[in-house]
């Protein structure tokens, strides 16, 4: 179908993501039956209309908490929930934690908001659900590395470019310029979303690692790889994708080991993510 239609009804939820309304009114946005455009916006976008505006009315929440809004009834009534309780419930299923600890330990990013339904959306969705994720099974692997605390909103741009690019030459000036070193992150505290632990690192030698260096051995399993081509303005798209969509979707649980990236460069222009993931729901988190 024209894409113009969804476009539509995307920017009437925006614009009235803090008034009630019903399904039907975007629908008439759109200039479609209601159950006409259910039927193409969960095939376009992956997820039902209802669950889309409960979403996006959820991450403007979790954004107005990391902004210091402190009253989070007030909060609830403007994101159109009928109660304290019945907001504190949603937010929890979303998020994992509480309105209450996502103010104190979530950040203005994080990989299950909602992104805004606009035309580069719907076209790196597209996309993602035409090239599948490559899934294999990797051996256990000792790495040693050089690793950052970084906040979750470090984690994107111009700041992650940096902190990778003062690894990588500190890296290069223990093992020389040849060295292709892997990128991982990972939490640095279980129920938090603030900060994380960027890991650049190299197949471990024999021995110990050299002093300063850190040693991890990433567990045998399963890993998922994505690709995108994508701007960084695309990122929050690819990234609600790999862990709000698919891996809730595809049969495969998150599995309890660090996350890689893979950034652009001369040999590979694409950025990449590899998922750790098993076949039955992880039991617990550790930590790394």
């Amino acid at each position: 179908m024209n894409p113009e239609r969804l476009l539509r009804a995307g920017a009437f939820m925006e614009a009235h993501l803090g008034d009630p309304f019903a399904l039907e009114e975007v629908a008439d946005a759109a200039a479609m039956s209601l159950r006409s455009l259910q039927r193409h916006f969960a095939d376009a976008v992956g997820e039902s209309l209802a669950s889309f505006v409960r979403g996006r009315r959820l991450t403007l929440a979790a954004q107005r908490l990391v902004a210091g809004h402190d009253d989070i009834l007030s909060l609830a009534l403007d994101c159109q929930f009928g109660s304290h309780e019945a907001f504190t419930r949603a937010f929890a299923r979303h998020f994992f934690m509480t309105p209450s600890e996502y103010r104190q330990q979530g950040s203005q990013q994080h990989f299950y908001y909602r992104p805004v339904l606009g035309e580069a959306m719907l076209g790196e969705l597209g996309r993602q659900r035409q090239r599948p994720p490559q899934i294999v099974h990797q051996p256990a692997r000792p790495l040693w590395g050089l690793g950052r605390i970084l906040t979750g909103d470090q984690m994107a741009g111009p700041a992650l470019l940096a902190q990778v690019a003062q690894l990588q030459a500190d890296l290069q000036s223990l093992f020389g310029r040849a060295i292709r070193p892997r990128l991982f992150y990972f939490k640095t505290a279980p129920q938090q979303c603030r900060y994380y632990r960027l890991l650049l690192a190299i197949e471990a030698g024999r021995g110990a690692p050299p002093a300063g260096l850190d040693a991890l051995t990433l567990p045998a399993g399963y890993r998922a790889s994505f690709w995108t081509l994508g701007y960084e303005q695309l990122l929050p798209v690819f990234f609600y994708h790999c862990f709000a969509q698919w891996i809730f979707h595809s049969g495969w649980h998150f599995a309890d080991a660090p996350v890689e990236l893979h950034l652009p460069d001369e040999r590979q222009p694409a950025l990449g993510l590899t998922l750790p993931v098993r076949t039955t729901p992880s039991p617990g988190y550790q930590l790394w």
